[in-house]
């Protein structure tokens, strides 16, 4: 969890190894003052010595995002496709959805509904394991 001193605004960060894949749970807000961390995060995930061929991102509690935090999942999107590996999120909130669209990040990031449909499409052994 982060948040900046004399601040009520957090964002927080839970990680899963799902099968092949990496689900990253983001909630709270990435603004120009979380982004960093944010970005940090993802790193942690993406760089690592035996990165996940799949990593998504639920953001069914992501509250509110800048174009800070659009640049960071930007970065993170051409850092995955340079390697092969696949980086899509899941579960937006209505505000963040229209984010996305006005932004055109529908175009540049696989968008999914559910966790799930993002399993059942990029990892059917995260999709199994998911399932239970």
């Amino acid at each position: 969890m982060t948040s900046s001193p004399g601040e009520d605004e957090t964002m927080e960060t839970r990680a899963q190894q799902v099968a092949n894949t990496t689900l990253l749970t983001i909630e709270g807000r990435i603004d120009h003052k979380s982004a960093k961390v944010f970005e940090q995060v993802l790193q942690q995930h993406l760089e690592g010595e035996n990165p996940p061929p799949v990593l998504v991102l639920d953001l069914a509690g992501l509250e509110y995002m800048t174009s800070a935090g659009l640049r960071v999942l930007m970065i993170a999107a051409k850092s995955c496709a340079n390697e092969q590996r696949e980086l899509a999120v899941a579960a937006l909130q209505p505000l963040i959805a229209e984010i996305f669209k006005i932004s055109r990040f529908d175009l540049v990031l696989k968008i999914f509904p559910s966790v799930e449909a993002a399993f059942d499409a990029l990892s059917p052994e995260a999709a199994a394991q998911w399932r239970g």
